[in-house]
């Protein structure tokens, strides 16, 4: 009895320890989409080489790892500046949101103070001149919640969302 007793106590204290370890490694799997050498490895591709296929690659990590995401910003900010990548501005408007108002609301846009909504506009209007669909697609949903531009901003937008989206079976509602 006293073996069975022993060897019970054994088993449960072995049990016990072996299963706290098994979850955080769980769930610091769950936590990490990549691992920090293989984000450093992104980022540097993205900075030194403009590569896209890397800053997609870093849009889901930073997706996919909400305690990490302003860390995206920055490099977003390079890839819009220095190699004209419009998937960047479409990143900036939503880094800024998420910084600013902890979730994607688009009406939130407006509660951010003027000078960060300009800086924003400028890297959305760059991304409409290219005829950027995201860029594009915000800007019209901006102006219909009530964004006011200069009235020729406004048709400019207009007429390059029509044109990029007519092809695609969206329709523009509201203006």
């Amino acid at each position: 009895m006293k073996k069975l007793l022993l060897l019970l106590t054994v088993t449960l204290i072995i049990g016990c320890n072996d299963s706290p370890k098994k979850t955080v490694t769980k769930k610091e799997d769950k936590q990490r989409y990549f691992s920090l050498e293989r984000v450093a490895e992104l980022k540097k591709r993205c900075v030194e080489n403009g590569d896209t296929e890397a800053f997609g690659n870093l849009v889901d990590h930073y997706g996919n790892t909400p305690f990490e995401n302003y860390e995206l910003l920055p490099v977003s900010i390079i890839m819009a500046d220095k190699y004209n990548c419009d998937n960047a501005r479409v990143a900036i408007y939503f880094c800024f949101l998420e910084m600013q108002n902890k979730g994607r609301d688009e009406k939130q846009f407006f509660k951010l103070d003027k000078s960060k909504q300009d800086f924003i506009l400028k890297y959305l209007m760059d991304g409409a001149k290219n005829k950027n669909p995201g860029c594009l697609g915000i800007l019209n949903r901006l102006l219909e919640n009530g964004l006011k531009m200069e009235r020729n901003k406004e048709k400019e937008i207009e007429e390059l969302y029509k044109k990029t989206t007519a092809n695609k079976g969206f329709m523009r509602l509201g203006f």
